[in-house]
């Protein structure tokens, strides 16, 4: 079944087109087909829901070769088949997708496929969207938390089922009877309730303070160790001797184990959740309450080097974040 029809912004049977353009969007860098007689039959569909991008894709009934890029851009990318199957390599993971198992792409990280009769429907996320929207459903500090999905997403389970229903169910709605609305709460209540079916279904780091049960996220042991160890020498300065020191094995190892996990370097990932924690502060702050004490506290001992990460982490300013603090 064909997806978001009515909003198709390219089709093309030439690979030199094909090519051009997937470059142009920065999606895949590199698209290939595979066999002597294939031959192509592209078509991309594109639709907004409020600040989600859903994106439908269609490359033909021959195999085709993808290969795609890390951005820059702190986004999830959320994959459903619709015909046809791929094998995927994500971060070093390699795992199918098909009509059974959907995929939850880190965009900081990049992809390679090989995809055979290959449709998709898929949506951008924005990781401080969902964030946001964890927060508003548990009212708890969800800041000082790191965000990771499942990357490989069972859709024989229920929730995964439902996720995928959903979103197949909003594509409808924008192809159909919302093609050409404009009306902002709608589009709003939709991506809410897409939002929330994400968090609350899909196994992620949340899901403990979502669920109140352990998370289902697994993860290697020095990897775990060395992330609780970070979190819980946040305020201090934390070395890379002394981190290393605790889990017990090499740079290399850790380095591996973090970039598989959260596609970053162990001490690019404490900076994080130092970032993290003063923009937690910073929301809560009392009258009378500085950046620069802030920065501080959390290690940041350059105000115009925390000034300048944490812009580009949370797309808005210290200071602004003080301003609108609750």
């Amino acid at each position: 079944m064909s997806y978001l029809k009515n909003h198709q912004v390219f089709a093309s049977k030439s690979l030199d087109q094909t090519q051009a353009f997937l470059a142009e969007m920065n999606s895949i860098d590199e698209f290939d087909l595979l066999g002597k007689k294939a031959t192509a039959d592209i078509s991309i569909q594109a639709a907004s829901l409020a600040d989600i991008d859903l994106l439908g894709a269609s490359f033909g009934p021959d195999r085709v070769s993808i290969k795609a890029p890390a951005t820059e851009d702190n986004d999830l990318f959320l994959l459903f088949v619709n015909s046809g199957h791929g094998k995927v390599n994500h971060g070093g993971q390699e795992f199918e997708v098909s009509a059974k198992q959907g995929m939850m792409r880190n965009m900081r990280m990049p992809m390679n496929a090989i995809e055979d009769n290959f449709a998709a429907l898929g949506a951008k996320l924005p990781v401080d969207a969902l964030r946001k929207h964890a927060f508003a459903l548990t009212g708890q500090d969800v800041f000082r938390n790191d965000l990771v999905f499942d990357t490989a997403l069972d859709l024989t389970s229920p929730g995964g089922a439902h996720v995928s229903n959903t979103l197949h169910y909003i594509a409808n709605a924008l192809d159909g009877p919302l093609h050409d609305t404009k009306n902002g709460i709608i589009l709003k209540e939709l991506r809410d309730v897409l939002l929330t079916n994400i968090l609350m279904l899909l196994p992620n780091s949340y899901s403990e303070l979502l669920h109140d049960r352990p998370s289902g996220i697994a993860m290697p042991r020095q990897v775990k160790r060395a992330r609780d160890y970070i979190h819980e020498h946040a305020e201090h300065s934390i070395q890379l001797v002394d981190l290393l020191a605790h889990v017990g094995c090499g740079y290399r190892t850790l380095q591996l184990g973090f970039n598989e996990t959260f596609g970053m370097a162990p001490m690019a990932y404490a900076k994080m959740v130092r970032l993290n924690r003063a923009h937690n502060d910073l929301l809560e702050a009392i009258p009378g309450t500085t950046i620069a004490s802030v920065a501080r506290k959390w290690g940041f001992v350059h105000a115009g080097r925390f000034a300048q990460s944490y812009t580009l982490h949370f797309g808005v300013s210290p200071s602004e974040t003080l301003n609108r603090r609750r």
